[in-house]
Formats: structure tokens, C-alpha cells, sequence
């Protein structure tokens, strides 16, 4: 199954993951995502986990539009 992260717009091979953000009980943040923006949710202390491939909701959101390149940028690529 092809899966698209929606941070980077990344074609996701292998792990998808989920991230996520709450504050005060509102849900500022939920997202799938490949690894190196798993990775950086980590580094940022983003609520992550690995979520099984077959089981992934992505809805009918476009990738974040202030993110273009995000990978090229941050890892050189």
C-alpha cells in the first residue's frame, strides 16, 4: 500500500508513524508520517509512535505547504 507523510509529502517505505500534540485536552497536532520526520518529532519532543501500515488513516489532507524540501534542507539530500 502507498502512503504519502503528511509533513513532507514523502513517499513513506517501511514504518509509518503517528505524531501527535495535545494541549488543555485540544488536539493541536495529529499526522502520519515517515521517518526522518518521525525523527524530528522526537528531537522537537512531539508525541510519536509507529503505527501498523495496514491500519493507517490517512484522510484527505495535502502535506504541510510551508514544508517544501523539508528532507533536502534538513539532511543535505
Amino acid at each position: 500500500m502507498d502512503h504519502t507523510c503528511e509533513h513532507c509529502g514523502a513517499s513513506i517505505a517501511g514504518n509509518a508513524y503517528r505524531v501527535t500534540s495535545e494541549e488543555a485536552g485540544v488536539t493541536l497536532l495529529d499526522m502520519v508520517v515517515c521517518s526522518l520526520c518521525f525523527e524530528e518529532a522526537k528531537r522537537l519532543h512531539l508525541d510519536a509512535e509507529t503505527i501498523d501500515a495496514e491500519t493507517i488513516d490517512i484522510r484527505s489532507k495535502q502535506p504541510s505547504d510551508r514544508n517544501p524540501g523539508v528532507h533536502r534542507q534538513r539532511f543535505g539530500i
